[in-house]
């Protein structure tokens, strides 16, 4: 699929904005290596030669890159060294994952997809559809243009209805993912009061406060395992 396809749906589908720089960076990383390629047959071949015959030319080593940035494999890897490294930013590694899914389909031919590269370098689907093709391109701005109305709908809906808004199926995975990788920590308990506790806290309280400060000071010099502050009684 071309590179604007694979740009506006990771920044549909990550619209509330959570790792959205980091899936926009992972939904384009599979092409870099298509970058090199195009820079070689601009630059390392004769003009004359065209794209068929800087292919031939062309180092093994090019391929071999632009056939293990487009497998499930580096992006098998890539989750081991994020989840290592910085956890929060996996949900955005699906960009990588969709980018791939995308050219399954409309790649054949030398680029075919080998989505199991280099465990399995045969293995790829041979389609009779190409990103190049009109019907392919036409049909998906049709989805993207959909799906961007769709998101604006909502999204204008959702100030209106403000609390009864419900959440649709991208929410709830984000709001999933969410609560996976960013976990509030919980608050440390507070110690409860007994009755005898409470009463002495109250009494404490009313008593003026050359009183209450001369208890305190003969509270501060009881051993530490004895002395219990006022209004906090064992259970």
């Amino acid at each position: 699929m071309e590179i604007f396809s694979h740009i506006l749906w990771p920044l549909l589908l990550f619209r509330n904005k959570l790792w959205l720089e980091e899936a926009l960076f992972f939904a384009i990383l599979p092409d870099i290596s298509f970058l090199f390629i195009m820079l070689f047959v601009l630059i390392g071949t004769p003009m004359d030669v065209g794209w068929a015959g800087a292919m031939y030319r062309m180092p093994e080593i090019y391929k071999q890159f632009y056939f293990f940035m487009h497998s499930f494999v580096a992006v098998g890897i890539a989750a081991v060294i994020v989840w290592k490294l910085k956890p929060r930013m996996l949900p955005a590694l699906s960009a990588w994952f969709l980018h791939i899914c995308m050219d399954i389909p409309v790649h054949d031919g030398e680029f075919a997809t080998r989505f199991l590269y280099p465990l399995f370098p045969n293995v790829y689907i041979e389609s009779s559809l190409t990103w190049t093709d009109y019907r392919v391109l036409g049909i998906t701005y049709l989805m993207l243009l959909n799906f961007t109305i769709y998101s604006l709908w909502r999204e204008r809906k959702k100030h209106r209805m403000d609390q009864d808004w419900k959440t649709d199926w991208v929410d709830k995975i984000h709001i999933q993912f969410g609560k996976l990788l960013e976990r509030v920590p919980e608050p440390a308990p507070t110690p409860r009061l007994n009755a005898a506790g409470s009463l002495i806290n109250k009494k404490l309280n009313s008593m003026p406060n050359a009183a209450r400060g001369h208890i305190q000071r003969a509270l501060d010099k009881l051993p530490r395992k004895d002395k219990n502050s006022p209004g906090q009684g064992e259970d």
